[in-house]
């Protein structure tokens, strides 16, 4: 009877080379699946999306846990650009108003943009030392 000659040290290094390549590949698959957006690269783009902006101004009267939702509009962070008007339903950070820069995530809805999350940025990450 023949015995194989083959080392099975081969076998190891190629299942370990495919497994490498089936994480990388689940990988990409799920880190790109949310484009992130400024709202002047908005228009034409459908379904969730994650979008960075400046909040312009917040509508008087109303209240993410209502109907309605809260309505704020905003543009790009840095220069003019489209506004967009966002709806919101959910907790409101506590450093949210105009002014503060925001990243919501959401689709646009018509002409508004209807947001699922809403985070604020920190504004003493973005002011010079004195």
């Amino acid at each position: 009877m023949a015995r194989s000659t083959r080392s099975p040290a081969r076998l190891v290094i190629a299942l370990s080379v495919a497994g490498l390549l089936a994480v990388f590949l689940v990988y990409t698959a799920l880190s790109g699946s949310t484009p992130e957006l400024e709202p002047s690269n908005l228009a034409g783009h459908s379904g969730t999306v994650s979008l960075t902006g400046k909040v312009t101004s917040v509508v008087a009267g109303t209240d993410s846990h209502t109907a309605q939702g809260l309505q704020f509009k905003i543009h790009n962070i840095n220069g003019k650009s489209p506004i967009v008007p966002i709806v919101f339903h959910g907790s409101v950070p506590d450093l949210f108003k105009a002014g503060r820069d925001v990243n919501i995530t959401g689709q646009l809805e018509g002409t508004s943009f209807v947001a699922t999350a809403l985070t604020t940025k920190c504004p003493s990450k973005y002011t010079s030392a004195a």
